[in-house]
């Protein structure tokens, strides 16, 4: 398999419902369906009530009478039921793409690993390349992450910057070991720097201005014994 995603949602009562959606999980093969045919919560009870799919399609299309890259493909297998949001990727190895339908209404493209990061959905739609693809933006994302992390986050974290102080690092010296042309890559801080990735929760949120077309706000948090769910930060 290749470029594996996943659907996910939360239901009310904090259960995370998740499972396959197809390969070629890219934004312009699962997000834009998502976006045109399953963003009010009635068309998401729908798509969910399906079970796990190799295509999602339209609405009603598993029906027949669809074209069939619009005709939605269930493999007649349950989503999976947990009672956390860090459990969506743990049943299916090698996920590339996570897309999770919040209590607030949105979906979000979740990258998996190795921080989780939560970014609107549509926050990708507006800043795709000129092929369509979101590759370039997750890049400039992770590395405005990475800054953040080290040159603002710890700037109201004293804990955090004593911590760094106390390994011996610097942040420039960081950013300069897990850069690749110039750009930081949370990977490299993952593997160089495995304390400083351990610091902190598994999950980063991002946050979109209203028009959904650049980063208001970056959120992280440093790692508690129980992790708090992304929908009340």
């Amino acid at each position: 398999m290749g470029d594996v995603s996943i659907i996910a949602r939360r239901l009310a009562d904090g259960h995370v419902q998740y499972g396959w959606s197809g390969n070629g999980g890219y934004f312009s093969m699962v997000g834009i369906r998502l976006l045109l045919w399953y963003q009010e919560p009635e068309n998401v009870e729908y798509l969910f009530s399906l079970g796990q799919t190799s295509l999602i399609g339209k609405i009603g299309s598993e029906k027949g009478g669809s074209n069939w890259y619009e005709t939605h493909c269930p493999t007649g297998e349950p989503f999976w039921l947990d009672n956390t949001e860090r459990m969506i990727f743990s049943r299916i190895m090698f996920i590339d793409y996570g897309y999770f339908y919040d209590l607030d209404h949105k979906w979000y493209y979740t990258i998996p690993g190795p921080f989780r990061i939560k970014i609107p959905l549509e926050l990708i739609e507006n800043n795709l390349d000129e092929r369509d693809y979101e590759f370039k933006y997750e890049c400039e994302v992770e590395a405005r992450i990475a800054r953040f992390i080290l040159n603002d986050y710890k700037k109201t974290d004293p804990i955090f910057e004593e911590f760094i102080h106390t390994k011996g690092y610097t942040s420039e010296v960081i950013l300069a070991n897990i850069s690749e042309n110039d750009t930081p890559s949370l990977y490299n801080l993952y593997c160089k720097y495995r304390d400083i990735y351990d610091y902190f929760d598994d999950w980063i949120l991002v946050k979109s201005n209203a028009n959904h077309t650049e980063i208001s706000e970056i959120v992280v948090k440093k790692k508690m014994d129980v992790h708090i769910e992304t929908c009340k930060w």
